[in-house]
């Protein structure tokens, strides 16, 4: 774009991981790929690649699966094993994952005859799998629980005998992920259908599509949107599908922030000096920022980072709700986010299913290190800040490997500029404005 810095993505995580499930039991997943730019993704292919039956496991006992700090992948990967005959093994990760809610996913497949022995205290990780043809049928789950049960649950049922009918007893949140994994399967040949009541999947066999690309992340671009928000020069991003056209329900990012006066160019510029380019998009504040903002955001909580970080700094009110889940990702994210955004000024008020900041600030001293919680996204939402607030100090700087193992070289793009000082990364902007 006539020189501009242009942001790189990494590969979509939800998109990835379900394209290498499919791709697995389509006998296709060494054809697939290598997803080197995030840690979820290279743990998830290098699990199925270590599951594909050959004889170096086979009859050996029960060799680890260590899925690391992925919850993805311990979800997906629980059920692929339990769902693969003649499969023994345990599967694992860190603590903290190991400690993550499982117990909607294991209920289920142990109804379809699943065995899963827990390893871990109260029913917890690791387990020992046993994998095994499993019966299909009539089931029940909760929608308002994770969409990786319901999406781990969709990616099996086909290998299953008569496939699967499953219901929800609640209304189903985070609904854009259920169908990206629908979308997914049906590219694979996979009959599956998806409404307010439930999910139906016919049993079949997996075919790999001709051709299949996974898209850049939406989710991983919000931060970049957040730092649009903060500059007024405009960002420019590579790889983006439109919204309507993508798999993705983070692609709800760019509405979001049209709210906040941030106008997305698909292909074209909104500066008539700028020559566009077919896969670029163009991202520039367009429209007066408004006094404040409030959502539902029970269909994309991961933008919840960028955004509330966004709005704090910039003086913008926001109440966002629909954000229970958030407690159980990474980090709890909404204490970290209420934690560290009032380190900075800004009273944070959360509550059992939301998060706002209604105003007001009191004077601290500002020269402390920005705690993550082994968190990639606390780590990057306060990243890009640096725009803002001048310096930023971000401590645990690897924990963004997770999803964007590049996430520092794509700054200086920015006009940032990243030191590594031992185990903190130090931000910094052009010039400090605080």
């Amino acid at each position: 774009m006539n020189g501009y810095p242009i942001i790189n993505l990494p590969a979509s995580k939800s998109i990835g991981a379900r394209y290498l499930v499919a791709s697995y039991f389509a006998n296709t997943l060494g054809a697939c790929p290598r997803f080197n730019d995030c840690d979820d993704l290279k743990v998830i292919q290098k699990a199925l690649l270590d599951l594909t039956i050959n004889e170096e496991w086979l009859g050996i006992g029960s060799p680890s699966i260590d899925l690391h700090a992925s919850g993805t992948a311990f979800r997906f990967m629980t059920a692929v094993v339990a769902s693969t005959p003649c499969a023994d093994f345990i599967v694992k990760g860190t603590p903290r994952l190991c400690s993550r809610p499982m117990t909607p996913l294991l209920e289920v497949l142990r109804q379809a005859g699943a065995s899963i022995e827990a390893l871990g205290e109260n029913g917890a990780g690791p387990y020992r799998i046993i994998g095994r043809r499993l019966k299909g049928g009539d089931f029940s789950i909760r929608g308002d629980v994770s969409s990786q049960f319901i999406s781990a649950l969709m990616l099996v049922a086909p290998t299953w005998s008569g496939g699967m009918r499953l219901r929800f007893t609640t209304p189903l949140v985070s609904r854009p992920y259920a169908e990206m994994t629908a979308k997914v399967m049906r590219e694979f040949g996979i009959g599956v259908t998806i409404d307010d009541e439930g999910v139906t999947v016919k049993e079949g066999t997996y075919l790999a599509p001709r051709s299949f690309t996974v898209e850049a992340d939406w989710s991983a671009a919000a931060f970049f949107y957040e730092a649009a928000f903060f500059q007024s020069r405009p960002v420019y991003i590579k790889g983006l599908v439109p919204p309507a056209e993508s798999m993705q329900g983070d692609a709800e990012t760019a509405a979001l922030f049209l709210h906040l006066g941030l106008k997305s160019f698909y292909g074209e510029s909104g500066l008539p000096w700028v020559e566009p380019e077919p896969d670029i998009t163009e991202v520039q504040k367009y429209y007066d920022m408004p006094d404040g903002i409030r959502g539902d955001m029970s269909h994309c909580p991961d933008l919840v980072p960028a955004l509330a970080v966004a709005c704090a700094f910039n003086g913008c009110r926001f109440h966002f709700s629909g954000v229970r889940n958030l407690r159980v990702k990474e980090s709890d994210r909404l204490n970290a986010l209420k934690t560290e955004i009032e380190k900075f000024g800004y009273p944070v008020t959360v509550g059992d299913d939301y998060i706002e900041w209604q105003g007001g600030a009191w004077s601290v001293d500002r020269n402390f290190v920005v705690d993550t919680y082994d968190d990639h996204r606390i780590a990057m939402a306060f990243a890009v800040a640096a725009l803002r607030m001048g310096t930023m100090r971000i401590a645990n700087p690897d924990v963004v490997e997770k999803s964007f193992a590049g996430f520092w070289q794509q700054l200086p793009k920015l006009g940032l500029t990243c030191t590594r000082e031992g185990d903190v990364m130090v931000v910094k902007g052009e010039e400090d404005e605080l």
